[in-house]
Formats: C-alpha cells, sequence, structure tokens
C-alpha cells in the first residue's frame, strides 16, 4: 500500500516532544527514523506506560500515544518530581498525562496557525508488563522513536478522514 503522507503535520510532534522533554525532564530526546507501522523491518516496540489522547478536527480525527518502557519512564519521572520512584503507580500516571499534554499543546498551537484547527480531550493512560497497540484502521500509523540517555520511547500518530455528518443533500436527477 502506497501511502501519502505531509510531514508537515508531524515535525511539531517532534519538536514538540524534544522541548518539553528537555525542559520538563532535563533529557536530551533525540529523533530517529520515523516508519509506519507494520510496513517496515522495525520490530514491534513494547511499553510498560502510555498516555493516549483522541485528536478531532474538522477533516479528520486521530489518536497520538507517547509509549514508554518502565525504566524510561521512571528516569523521565524522576528528572521531573525531583524523586526517586522504582515502580510504576497510579500518581505517576499523571505525569504520562502530563507529559502528552505540553506536547500535543505544542504541536496544536503550531498545527492551528497552519489552519489544522485541532481540538483534544483528556488523556488516557495505561500500564502493564511488555505491551503493545495495534490500531483498528485502514489508515496506517506513523511510529516517530526517540532516543534518550534514559533508553528509547516513541510516539504514535494515527488519522481517519472525518466522515460527513447529518444528512447528505443528494442531487436530484
Amino acid at each position: 500500500m502506497s501511502v501519502s503522507v505531509n510531514v508537515n503535520f508531524f515535525k511539531p510532534f517532534i519538536d514538540g516532544t524534544a522541548n518539553t522533554l528537555k525542559v520538563q525532564c532535563s533529557t536530551e530526546a533525540k529523533p530517529m527514523k520515523p516508519y509506519f507501522k507494520g510496513q517496515s523491518n522495525e520490530p514491534e516496540r513494547t511499553f510498560s506506560i502510555a498516555a493516549i489522547l483522541g485528536i478531532t478536527s474538522p477533516s479528520f480525527t486521530g489518536t497520538i500515544s507517547v509509549c514508554y518502557p518502565k525504566p524510561v519512564f521512571l528516569g523521565l519521572m524522576n528528572r521531573m518530581l525531583g524523586e526517586k520512584y522504582t515502580d510504576l503507580s497510579r500518581d505517576l500516571e499523571d505525569g504520562a498525562a502530563e507529559l502528552l499534554n505540553i506536547i500535543f499543546g505544542h504541536a496544536k498551537r503550531v498545527l492551528n496557525a497552519q489552519g489544522f484547527t485541532l481540538h483534544m480531550a483528556i488523556p488516557t493512560v495505561i500500564r502493564g508488563e511488555n505491551m503493545t497497540s495495534r490500531h483498528v484502521s485502514e489508515t496506517p500509523t506513523i511510529v516517530l522513536p526517540f532516543s534518550s540517555d534514559l533508553g528509547e520511547f516513541f510516539l504514535e500518530i494515527c488519522t481517519y478522514p472525518q466522515q460527513p455528518q447529518g444528512p447528505v443533500a443528494e442531487e436530484k436527477k
């Protein structure tokens, strides 16, 4: 399947991630090569905690998620909060949601200035061991991996064209 992508749409998410982790967690996050999930030779990435946010606009809906392996996330929270955390907890889930809110806030500002009119919802956080994600969509999911001194983590962005709402006018013959 051939896919057309507007790379300018993803750049604010990459920049927002790098800036957010630098400011909030004193961590340099370096973007790696993005790819389409299931359409590359990249191995399936696993994670222990993820924040997921629904995105809506007049032309599409979708999700953005930021997914962390446990050691990476704990390291980020240790730096962000100045504490020593050794395990995932309900209290730390707020940290995952807050980082995603800040990342999305940056991207939303840039993209709305370009006419995208993005809206967001409250993030949902999931946690477990060695989790993977699967999007039930014909639209490919783009994976934006990052490296840091704490390890690798990634964003996933999946968008779906917005379906017309309400009655559809038909031309009479």
